[in-house]
């Protein structure tokens, strides 16, 4: 697969931010998941007009998240337990918001989002709370919004 350069590059800066804010785990999952996330990328770049707010559900460690503010998202970052990973998401001043997916709101208006990123979270979640989870992504996506 061959990385455009918006994503070749923000994933070389989001390296050195792993590097500086997280620890042995982030940096190895950096690694391990490279691909994985260089496509969701890649896909957000393809269908979501730059600028356009993004969530990014079960966010941490915030890598995902980094990589589209460094490609000009408005990027909003939610996960169950943020904590551990935060100063990656804080050292690029991510919004990151502490939610369950399986029983609270996003937060967010109606129609307000351009994409959400939900990816390696849906076999996490209880199923009997599956149906809430993306009824809360379909509202806040915009008519012809994308979920990733």
């Amino acid at each position: 697969m061959k990385l455009s350069e918006a994503v070749r590059h923000a994933l070389l800066k989001v390296e050195r931010i792993v590097k500086d804010h997280g620890d042995d785990k982030a940096l190895t999952s950096y690694y391990l998941e490279f691909w994985r996330r260089a496509l969701v990328l890649e896909l957000v770049a393809k269908y979501c007009p730059k600028g356009s707010i993004v969530v990014d559900l079960g966010a941490q460690p915030f890598i995902v998240s980094c990589a589209l503010k460094l490609m000009g998202y408005k990027v909003i970052a939610y996960d169950y337990d943020p904590d551990r990973y935060l100063n990656i998401a804080k050292s690029l001043d991510i919004k990151v918001i502490k939610c369950d997916l399986e029983q609270d709101s996003l937060g967010l208006e109606n129609g307000s989002v351009g994409c959400a990123v939900f990816s390696e979270v849906i076999e996490h979640i209880n199923p009997y709370y599956v149906g809430h989870t993306l009824a809360e992504i379909n509202r806040i996506l915009k008519v012809r919004g994308n979920s990733l």
